[in-house]
């Protein structure tokens, strides 16, 4: 049986009284796991049934740990592949880990309220949308851009990487600006694991 990935997490905080969620299992190496579930070896088509159960799997282990999503549909042909994979980027897996461990995503989109071909496009937008993103940056580790202003080409919506600890202060930060931009919108979602600052080597 073929087995899809849904993404790598260290194995102590997975202990044996914690239970993965149904059709999730464990391929370990050292202190490594990669989070797998029973799959045909076929091309894996990314349905909204598919990704809600990859994003529940996920966000299981996410609540317990660090975890580095893969993208969804990732197939390995059996066991033996995974373990493969583990041991071949364990240096790189491990640090990745590493520099997610207690920290979460946030999500920002600014947008402007009125008729929906103008949410999103106009040069004021864009600049102030643009000074509001950096202040907000400085209240996180890294961030990527998302979406942009269609003529302008300056971000509108990002991802930001948090100290878990400093959630709420990063929220309070994004409510500040949207009362320093009334005429604009600020929508904050999260905490999410680290989908947006992953990109797995997926060679075996």
């Amino acid at each position: 049986m073929a087995l899809t990935l849904y993404g790598v997490t260290f194995t102590d905080a997975h202990g044996n009284h914690a239970e993965p969620p149904a059709g999730a299992t464990l391929v370990v190496v050292r202190d490594l796991a990669a989070i797998v579930g029973e799959s045909e070896y076929a091309v894996v088509e990314p349905t909204a049934e598919r990704v809600a159960q990859y994003t529940d799997v996920v966000s299981a282990f996410a609540r317990r740990a660090a975890v580095l999503p893969a993208p969804v549909g990732v197939v390995f042909k059996h066991n033996d592949a995974v373990h493969r994979w583990l041991e071949l980027h364990y240096v790189a897996l491990s640090d990745a880990l590493s520099f997610v461990d207690n920290r979460v995503v946030a999500r920002v989109h600014v947008w402007r309220p009125g008729p929906p071909e103008d949410r999103e496009a106009g040069s004021d937008l864009a600049a102030a949308a643009a000074e509001s993103l950096r202040v907000l940056r400085r209240a996180a580790v890294t961030t990527v851009p998302l979406r942009v202003e269609k003529v302008t080409g300056i971000v509108l919506s990002a991802a930001f990487l948090v100290e878990e600890e400093l959630w709420k202060d990063f929220g309070h930060e994004v409510e500040e600006q949207g009362r320093r931009t009334p005429n604009l919108r600020f929508e904050l979602t999260g905490p999410w694991p680290p989908y947006d600052f992953i990109q797995m080597q997926l060679a075996t």
